[in-house]
């Protein structure tokens, strides 16, 4: 257990100080798992119900956090996770060695598959090479589509938790149970930017169950939304319960599309409304520090985007293709350079419009010192 230093304050209580009280959480669940003695629990956010005598001298959740180091590490991580640091032309995108559109080639992936089944198609290969023993994924709760981090150990588990759902995940909250109570040591971690993000600050800083996770597959993410607004406007319109009938969620430029008996048309400003505080303020789109990078924008529809990153995502890669389980075309890059360079403006408009509200200032005097509309302020400052 790591000792502080003298004077400190304990390592939950600057967790809640300066991390969840300040509504800067993630809820990439790292800190649940840096917990030795697992004083530490998901309800919503990290939460020790009591204090612990443990907990005194110990600040191993704090030092999981990634968001008080975000600045120190900038740069630092990307060189240590790819060798080097990115070129100019590799801006907004991160260190990359291709980009291709790819779309699985097995029939029960793609019935079950939000786009091309690339991730699927990933973890099936890593498991039947038994080069991993599980990987840890957002699977569904109760069936309603709520997201929750679970153990998939088989391909039938993948399939199970494919598909995009939109809410909060603490998917590495998980790491610690999946090595200790499910006794994995060859882990593949799939998430958002925020899970990456933790995942490659914990390898930064020794986290001790680390050198289990061999493998990161990291998903392109515009922004999130919350999972009980998303429902409730679903079971409004189609009825109560209706959302275990949806069959797939979809975003466009316009709106939200659900599939289910009928398809329903949620407009994006009402989608808007639901996006967590942190989304704002991300500036990653492409999920930069992850070893293979899947989304969907920039891709026929039915395909994924593939972003190829470190030299052990271009291993894997190479192999399903020398396999001939997928099938791949050119993808538009310039499409995902837009989003990319989009999504890094709204991140550093946001955290403007955030230190000049803390300087006092009113949503018009923002919004005539930063020269943008006012409702866009006041959208923003609705998760100040």
């Amino acid at each position: 257990m790591k000792s502080m230093k003298r004077g400190e304050m304990p390592g939950y209580e600057r967790l809640r100080s300066e991390v969840v009280d300040r509504k800067l959480c993630t809820f990439c669940g790292a800190c649940v798992s840096a917990c030795l003695l697992r004083h530490l629990e998901w309800a919503d956010e990290p939460l020790r119900r009591e204090k612990k005598a443990a907990c005194e001298e110990c600040s191993l959740c704090y030092d999981a956090c990634y968001v008080p180091k975000l600045q120190e590490e900038e740069g630092l991580l990307e060189e240590e996770v790819l060798g080097r640091k990115r070129r100019m032309e590799e801006e907004p995108l991160g260190i990359f060695s291709r980009i291709l559109a790819a779309k699985s080639k097995d029939e029960r992936i793609l019935e079950n598959a939000q786009d091309g089944g690339v991730v699927s198609t990933i973890l099936k290969h890593l498991f039947e090479q038994k080069s991993i023993d599980g990987a840890i994924v957002a699977g569904m709760r109760e069936g309603f589509w709520e997201p929750f981090p679970r153990v998939a150990k088989n391909f039938d588990d993948v399939i199970a938790s494919a598909r995009t759902k939109f809410g909060i995940s603490p998917n590495l909250m998980l790491v610690r149970d999946a090595v200790l109570e499910e006794y994995l040591d060859s882990i593949c971690i799939v998430g958002l930017p925020c899970h990456t993000r933790a995942l490659r600050h914990m390898q930064h800083t020794k986290f001790e169950l680390a050198p289990a996770i061999s493998l990161t597959i990291g998903l392109f993410c515009r922004e999130n939304y919350e999972y009980l607004p998303l429902r409730n406007y679903v079971e409004g319109v189609l009825g109560e319960g209706s959302i275990a009938e949806v069959r797939k969620f979809s975003v466009t430029e316009d709106a939200m599309l659900v599939f289910s008996d009928k398809t329903l048309s949620i407009p994006i400003t009402e989608v808007k409304k639901w996006v967590p505080r942190h989304c704002l303020l991300c500036s990653d789109y492409t999920n930069e520090l992850a070893d293979i990078s899947v989304g969907c924008d920039g891709s026929p529809d039915g395909f994924s985007t593939v972003i190829v990153r470190t030299e052990r995502g271009k291993s894997v890669f190479a192999a399903i293709e020398a396999k001939g389980l997928v099938e791949t075309k050119p993808a538009d890059i310039a499409a995902i350079r837009e989003i990319a360079e989009r999504k890094r403006r709204k991140a550093v408009q946001t955290k403007k419009i955030y230190d000049l509200r803390s300087a006092g200032l009113s949503a018009e005097e923002i919004a005539t010192r930063l020269g943008i509309e006012l409702e866009t302020v006041l959208h923003r400052l609705e998760k100040y």
